[in-house]
């Protein structure tokens, strides 16, 4: 039973760096959005580095971002390791112009020092 308990308190942890996430991105946060990933964030050959400057060139290239998710399923594997797959929106105006895509994708989180923090799948 406590078991149960305290996933469910690490999945609300989750959800809200999750939507911290969402709140970075849309307010184009790029300090924000940096403080949610884990510093030895490794993905793909893709390092915090990257991804943070990846995330800074679409920052600076749309005039307004927002970024809503949907379908969030949270999975806790551990005490220390969790994956949430989810559905996202993203919608950027440029040019006066709104273009959208909507993804999914799956994010693997790692919790170190009582923080969760996206360790994978940007």
């Amino acid at each position: 039973m406590a078991l149960s308990a305290c996933q469910q308190v690490d999945k609300v942890d989750i959800a809200e760096v999750l939507d911290a996430r969402n709140d970075a991105v849309s307010s184009k946060n790029i300090t924000a959005y940096g403080a949610l990933l884990i510093n030895d964030y490794h993905f793909q050959k893709h390092t915090k580095s990257d991804i943070l400057y990846a995330m800074q060139e679409i920052f600076e290239r749309f005039q307004v971002i927002q970024m809503q998710t949907h379908n969030r399923h949270i999975d806790v594997l551990d005490e220390t390791h969790a994956i949430c797959n989810q559905s996202y929106t993203f919608k950027v105006k440029a040019d006066n112009e709104w273009r959208s895509i909507v993804q999914q994708e799956q994010l693997q989180l790692t919790k170190q020092n009582d923080a969760w923090k996206i360790s994978s799948g940007l």
